[in-house]
């Protein structure tokens, strides 16, 4: 369970860089078709995959108290919390992993912001 941890882990990382994220070709093998996200915003985002590129954009951050939860076979919710150090911010995150033909790839996302009186 450790390896898949890290792997998924370093999935997370990479989702949060610049390559990554204005890479479409990057983000359809790390994302699954039918991936979406509720945003920090409340917003349901990246449910358009005709766009021909999404061009997200990077995020400076720290990643920490990452951890995996089981759910079934190759169906895998991980959560952690990103500090973002420049916007004075923290969310706590949650992940839907799935693997596909082999590969992990991500199905759901959804950052909530933590006011700073909870931290």
């Amino acid at each position: 369970m450790n390896e898949l941890t890290d792997h998924l882990q370093t999935l997370e990382e990479a989702l949060l860089t610049t390559e990554v994220r204005q890479s479409t070709e990057r983000l359809r093998e790390l994302l699954t078709d039918d991936f979406f996200e509720i945003g920090s915003s409340g917003r349901i985002l990246y449910q358009d995959w005709n766009q021909s590129t999404l061009q997200l954009d990077p995020i400076e951050a720290v990643l920490s108290e990452f951890t995996l939860h089981s759910l079934t076979e190759g169906l895998v919710l991980v959560t952690y919390r990103l500090v973002q150090p420049v916007l004075k911010r923290e969310t706590r995150r949650s992940s839907i992993w799935v693997s596909v033909d082999g590969r992990w790839k991500m199905r759901f996302h959804q950052g909530t912001v933590v006011p700073p009186e909870a931290t």
